[in-house]
This record gives C-alpha cells, sequence and structure tokens, in this order.
C-alpha cells in the first residue's frame, strides 16, 4: 500500500508540475530562410533574430561577394534602403527631446519646398498625384498648400490627414532642418543621437557614401544582383547618398543594436513615444507614424518597415513589442520585399514575415 500510495503521489506531482515552455524553433526559421534565398536566387540573406533585449539567433546564409568566395557573415552589411526612416524618425524626435529641433518646424523652411511639390504633383507617381493602390483604396495627392511639418512628415502625412507612404518628400526633411544652417546636418544629428550613442564602440554604420566614419561597413558590403529569367546579373552600385528617406549602410546586427537600445529607453525620447507607437488606436488599413507601419495581427500591435532598392537590395525589420521579439533581413537583391500598399500597412503579406509571425509571435 505505501508504494502504491507514493506512487500515486508521484503522479500526482508530475501531473500538477508547470510543463516547460517549448524552444523556440529557430533551426526551421533557419532553413525556411535559406530555402527562400535559394529559390529566388537570392546569393546573400542575413538575418537576425532579437528576443528579451538580447540578440537570440543569426543566420547568415550564401556569399556576398560576385565570384561566390567570401560566406556570408556577421560583418557583412547591405544598403538597407527604407529601414532608414525609422532610425533617421528615432534620431529627430531624440534632437527634439534634446531641444535642438522643434518638430512644428514647416517642411517649407527648405526653400524649394512648394516647387517641388507642385511639380511632382504632375507627375504619374501615385503618392505624388493620387490614384489607387492594388486593393482600390484611395490615395490621396500631395497636398501642396499644407502646412506640413517635420513632425507630420515623420507620420506621411504630406498628402492630407491620413497617411501616404510618400518616400520622396521624407527624403527632403534633410532639407528643412533649421540647424542645416548652422552646419549641423542630417547626418551628424543621426549620428550623434543615435549611431555613436547606441552603436558606435561595436559595430560600423555608414551613413552614405560620404559618410567620414563609415569604416568596415563600406569594405564589407554585399554586392547588389537582379535576377532576370533565373540568371543573376550583377548591379552597379546605388550612388545615391544618404538622406531621411534611404542611404544607410549596416549589418542586421547593428540594427538589432538600434533596436535594443530603442526598447530599453536608452535613446533620449519625447515622453510615452514607445508606448503610444503600441497603444494608439489604428484605422482599419493600419498607420504610419514616427517612422513606423504600425498594423495589427491577431490582437498584438506590429511595428516595421520594409527597404527596398530597386533591382538591388531589399530588407525588413519588423517588431512584436508585446512579445519583446524582433526579426530584421536583409539581402543583396530585391527578393525580400513583397510590393507593399502606399496606404496600408500589410506586413502580413510578405512571406518571411507570416513564416516568424506563425513561427514565433502566436
Amino acid at each position: 500500500m505505501a508504494l502504491i500510495r507514493a506512487t500515486l503521489t508521484f503522479a500526482a506531482l508530475v501531473l500538477t508540475m508547470p510543463v516547460a515552455a517549448k524552444a523556440p524553433d529557430y533551426e526551421s526559421f533557419g532553413a525556411f530562410l535559406e530555402k527562400f534565398r535559394k529559390d529566388t536566387s537570392t546569393p546573400s540573406l542575413s538575418a537576425v533574430i532579437v528576443r528579451d533585449g538580447a540578440i537570440a539567433w543569426e543566420g547568415y546564409f550564401g556569399t556576398y561577394d560576385d565570384e561566390g568566395e567570401l560566406p556570408t557573415r556577421a560583418e557583412t552589411t547591405y544598403k538597407i534602403a527604407s529601414v532608414t526612416k525609422p532610425i533617421v524618425a528615432t534620431a529627430l524626435l531624440s534632437e527634439s527631446a534634446w531641444g535642438g529641433l522643434s518638430l512644428e518646424t514647416p517642411m517649407s523652411t527648405d526653400p524649394e519646398w512648394k516647387e517641388f511639390c507642385e511639380f511632382f504633383v504632375t507627375t504619374p507617381i501615385p503618392f505624388m498625384s493620387g490614384g489607387k493602390d492594388r486593393f482600390g483604396n484611395a490615395v490621396a495627392p500631395m497636398a501642396c498648400d499644407n502646412p506640413t511639418t517635420i513632425g507630420q512628415m515623420l507620420d506621411m502625412r504630406a498628402n492630407g490627414d491620413a497617411f501616404v507612404y510618400n518616400p520622396i518628400a521624407f527624403a527632403r526633411i534633410g532639407r528643412a532642418l533649421p540647424s542645416k544652417a548652422l552646419g549641423r546636418d542630417l547626418r551628424a544629428i543621426v549620428r550623434e543621437r543615435v549611431i555613436d550613442y547606441s552603436l558606435g564602440l561595436d559595430y560600423d554604420v555608414a551613413l552614405g557614401w560620404r559618410d567620414p566614419h563609415g569604416g568596415s561597413a563600406l569594405r564589407f558590403l554585399a554586392e547588389p544582383f537582379h535576377v532576370v529569367e533565373g540568371r543573376l546579373v550583377k548591379q552597379p552600385l546605388p550612388d545615391d547618398d544618404f538622406r531621411a528617406a534611404a542611404g544607410i549602410i549596416a549589418s542586421p546586427r547593428a540594427v538589432a543594436e538600434f533596436d535594443i537600445f530603442f526598447d530599453e529607453g536608452r535613446i533620449l525620447l519625447p515622453a510615452d513615444t514607445r508606448r503610444k507607437l503600441v497603444e494608439m488606436p489604428i484605422p482599419p488599413l493600419g498607420d504610419y507614424r514616427q517612422g513606423w507601419f504600425l498594423e495589427d495581427w491577431n490582437g498584438k500591435r506590429l511595428m516595421w518597415h520594409s527597404g527596398w532598392n530597386e533591382r538591388q537590395y531589399s530588407a525588413l525589420y519588423l517588431k512584436v513589442p508585446a512579445k519583446r521579439l524582433t526579426l530584421i533581413v536583409m539581402a543583396n537583391t530585391e527578393a525580400v520585399w513583397w510590393g507593399n500598399s502606399l496606404v496600408k500597412a500589410e506586413v502580413v503579406e510578405s512571406p518571411i514575415a507570416r513564416q516568424f509571425l506563425e513561427t514565433f509571435a502566436k
């Protein structure tokens, strides 16, 4: 009887013990990314997952030179295209918090702003002249007579009250900075408030080709390729320099370090910046605020940005704040980009984002 009672007691203890959490399946996600890379004929693809304030997993796939001899590694860098925007927006918000910039500064501080706008609304560019996205959602034309401020431009409100993703207008933020006349341009602000502060001792990041502090970010740049009928065609390096909309050259590790500092509040920002991005109500099509697309998925707020250099590079930066979880992916083809709408936040249309969310964020 004593043996029976002991056995029953042990069984009861086993049944009431908490079940250990299932370990994240990084291996299968890495296999998915490698298959994605091969299926899209992408030579080099890098990915980092941040969880609970630290890098939890890294994957480096393929080779990053035109001879196929240099394996992709942690130091490999890419032009991150529009993933530049949340980093620049964070730097400008920090500059505002330090008292060095008023977000109420009008974009018309740029003396060519009105002429720029009035010309571009006559072009067929949909985020300038207006139209519809592929879902039939209206895309408002750029509102040239509105007194758009830098703060509104960070929210992509150059076209009116609802967001329209307008990268050309966003790119001109640097021209509207009043500090530019004092010799402190956008590159200096971003480097001081974000890059040197959060990354400087550990990672090299180039703010465009002409950044005198670009360092190894230029030395380890993955060469760009475009896939034509299944054949890789090497592309010339893009010659555009750094601006508010694009131009940063970095590795996923560097962006991961920025992500950690951002979440930990180690970059000074206006009060409640992070909380508002997570908690603010958003319209059915999602929103764009302070350099981030905002989207809700399975009851969870997503913060994200895509990056696309046509026929050259692509990137994805996706945050799930409720899970303290982030994915950063970069490639030296345009394969990571999925043609997202100008007026709808739709990161779940990305096969990589969807796989990541289904695997780690349910």
